[in-house]
C-alpha cells in the first residue's frame, strides 16, 4: 500500500549555486591570462570569455550575456570608461568591476561616473577581487 508523503516531510534537493559568468577585458594578453588563471580557483566564478579591447568586449557581451565584466581602463580602440558606459546603458543586468593600475579618490569618482559597480587595483587583485565581486552581487 502506497502512502502519500506530506509536503512537510519531502526533502528538497539541494540547489546548485549559480556561478557568476564572467568576461575578462584587458589589452594585455599576460594580464588577461593572469586574471583568468586566478579566477579558475574561485568555485563560484566561471570565465565565459575574454576580449582585448572595448569593441570586442561589446560584441562578447552581446553574444555571451555575462553576469560580470572585469574591465581594464586603458585599452586601444575603445577604453574601459567608454565601454563601461555603453555596457551599463545597453545591458543593465551586467555588472562591471574596473581593474586598473591606478588607485585613489579620482579613480573612484570616475568609476562611479562611468556606471561601473566597483574597481580593484591590479596590485591588490588576489586579495581584493573575490571580496569585491561578492559585494557587487550581494548588493544587486
Amino acid at each position: 500500500m502506497k502512502t502519500k508523503e506530506s509536503k512537510q516531510t519531502k526533502k528538497k534537493a539541494p540547489q546548485k549555486k549559480k556561478r557568476i559568468r564572467t568576461l575578462v577585458v584587458d589589452d594585455s594578453p599576460r594580464a588577461r591570462h593572469a586574471v583568468c588563471y586566478f579566477l579558475e580557483g574561485q568555485k563560484d566564478i566561471e570565465v565565459v570569455g575574454t576580449a582585448p579591447d572595448g569593441r570586442q568586449a561589446l560584441a562578447q557581451v552581446e553574444s555571451l550575456r555575462p553576469d560580470l565584466i572585469l574591465m581594464d581602463i586603458q585599452m586601444p580602440e575603445m577604453n574601459g570608461w567608454e565601454t563601461t558606459q555603453q555596457v551599463c546603458a545597453r545591458f543593465p543586468k551586467t555588472r562591471v568591476i574596473m581593474i586598473t593600475l591606478h588607485d585613489g579618490p579620482e579613480v573612484s569618482a570616475k568609476v562611479k561616473e562611468s556606471g561601473a559597480h566597483g574597481f580593484v587595483p591590479k596590485s591588490r587583485l588576489p586579495q581584493t577581487l573575490p571580496r569585491e565581486i561578492h559585494r557587487v552581487f550581494r548588493e544587486s
